[in-house]
């Protein structure tokens, strides 16, 4: 046994978190940095809402009404905030692929260079056509970031740390929203066009600091090792800690090794990266057909199902039109009382963070999902109010709540539950297709949410709170049947878990008292290969 920093990092033991924390800051800054790339999707969710509550933005690009006032139509903001979504989609069909091939380290980059262009166009647009080209094109470096970043932290973070660093995620999406909205107040008391220009403006900051410090930020180790390039692994992995002890480098490569050999075994894949594989439109084919076997449905659907739950349940109404919805249902100060949303939703997200590794990523998410939903169908009723100023003060504060709720759970812990479900050998392609699905129902949610609450169109008000009421169940009543409690489980046991087909639900009772038998060679009595809770409950209390 080594001690490092008083640790033994040769075993996987969560017991030893809290500990390992304390020396885990420069991986802490790597982390926070390349989930910056994130901040530019929090933005981009707001910047539709924020922007068409701006008046010299309405002015621009809204049409004049008999009242002598501009309206954004509801086509124009369907159009805006659906493009990015779909863009994504678009993009990660062909890379994912790509960061398998090459690494994770060139695509950046190659976001940063792309959002740049993407903001030149937002700002230099004459008319709402080139404003929502230029949306698009940023919708590519979103996507592309979108993928990475949870890839990046999932792979080179101890298991251990795992679901506090991948809380970054979330919080960098909330923090660019937050942004947003304190740039958009800002901008409120300028006039001309910088009151719409300096939100737009801002964005040129997330692929400035990519792009500064790109030359300094290290491969994923863990691609590099499944490369067969282990002494570039070691040098990354030297990048990303510091530590003096030359043992952890050797002990680390050794565990993203086991990894790769574990996965291997149990999927019985071939994980050769020199291997031609069959690609259409630069799409592996051939994995992205893998994830859907047999070994692998349960596990891809389980993390496609983590990430849109979080806009199923509502996501997209509170959080991305919370400015422009306040302004509809007659709240007089609107960009304060959006302002403090956003700041509450910030702090209810850095709150989650030791949250998700005390309490676990189920007990955060599944009976939450249930709370939200109960919020929302009082919103509903609130909706139907003839009384609209009264009603309006009541949907603001079930908002807050709704919100604070959403960050401490779901909200947070999706992502985290859905970069750590994926097997080793598929969680590119499996993040690719978190990242597609995703953008679907940001898509979904984008071009509809405007049509139900535009003043043109549906109109709805907090009516709109029952639609969300049915999606959201449906998210609710999948988590709990699906949603797996992964704290402190490395990989190669999540491996095991889902080889040995314990029910989700069950994980952590039979990795506390069923795996250290299956790991001795006992036999775990099955009836068609499938674990039982009844056969839990023997083998438990058979050891007792």
């Amino acid at each position: 046994m080594i001690l490092i920093h008083g640790i033994d990092y040769s075993v996987v033991n969560p017991d030893n978190k809290w500990k390992m924390l304390r020396s885990q800051s420069r991986f802490a800054l790597l982390a926070l940095l390349i989930s910056s790339g994130v901040v530019m999707q929090g933005f981009d969710i707001v910047a539709g809402g924020q922007l068409a509550a701006l008046p010299a933005f309405k002015e621009k690009f809204g049409v004049l009404q008999d009242d002598g006032s501009y309206l954004i139509p509801a086509h124009y903001l369907s159009a805006w905030n659906s493009i990015a979504p779909a863009m994504e989609i678009a993009t990660s069909f062909i890379f994912a692929p790509l960061l398998e091939k090459y690494g994770r380290k060139w695509g950046i980059l190659a976001a940063s260079l792309i959002s740049t262009v993407g903001v030149i166009l937002q700002q230099l647009a004459p008319d709402w056509r080139t404003h929502l080209a230029g949306r698009a094109v940023n919708g590519i470096a979103i996507g592309m970031m979108f993928t990475i970043s949870p890839l990046w932290i999932g792979e080179t973070c101890r298991p251990e740390l795992r679901g506090f660093f991948l809380c970054f995620f979330n919080t960098s999406i909330v923090f660019g929203q937050f942004a947003i909205v304190v740039v958009s107040q800002g901008s409120n008391h300028l006039s001309g066009k910088w009151q719409w220009w300096l939100p737009v403006v801002a964005m040129y900051f997330f692929p400035l600091i990519l792009t500064v410090a790109w030359p300094f930020f290290p491969e994923s180790p863990s691609w590099l090792i499944r490369h067969g390039k282990r002494e570039e692994a070691k040098k990354a992995l030297r990048r990303i800690y510091g530590f003096k002890e030359q043992a952890f480098y050797e002990i680390e490569a050794s565990r993203m090794e086991e990894e790769v050999r574990l996965t291997r075994d149990l999927g019985g894949g071939n994980i050769d990266p020199s291997r031609p594989r069959k690609r259409i439109l630069g799409v592996d084919v051939e994995r992205a057909a893998e994830c859907f076997d047999a070994a692998n449905r349960k596990r891809t659907l389980t993390a496609i199902f983590a990430a849109s739950a979080q806009q199923m349940i509502g996501a997209t109404f509170v959080i991305g039109y919370a400015t422009y919805f306040f302004e509809l249902i007659g709240v007089s100060n609107y960009f304060a009382a959006s302002m403090a949303l956003y700041a509450v939703m910030l702090a209810a997200s850095m709150s989650a963070f030791p949250l998700t590794e005390i309490y676990g990523r189920r007990f955060l998410i599944v009976g939450p999902q249930f709370a939200l939903c109960f919020m929302l169908l009082i919103i509903g009723i609130l909706g139907c109010v003839p009384d609209k100023t009264k009603a309006s003060w009541g949907i603001v504060a079930l908002l807050y709540m709704w919100a604070i709720i959403y960050q401490l759970s779901i909200g947070a812990t999706g992502f985290v539950l859905a970069s750590e479900i994926a097997t080793l050998r598929l969680r590119a392609t499996t993040q690719g297709l978190i990242t597609i699905t995703n953008a679907v129902w940001g898509l979904i949610m984008q071009f509809t949410v405007p049509y139900m609450i535009n003043p043109d169109a549906g109109n709805l008000g907090g009516k709109v709170g029952f639609i969300f009421l049915g999606t959201g169940l449906m998210a609710s009543v999948g988590g709990w049947y699906l949603f797996p409690e992964t704290k402190g489980l490395s990989f190669e046991k999540l491996d095991q878990l889902y080889a040995m087909k314990v029910p989700p639900r069950l994980f952590q009772k039979v990795a506390a008292e069923g795996m250290g038998r299956h790991d001795a060679g006992e036999h775990v009595e099955k009836e068609d290969g499938i674990i039982t809770e009844e056969h839990v409950r023997v083998e438990t209390s058979r050891v007792a």
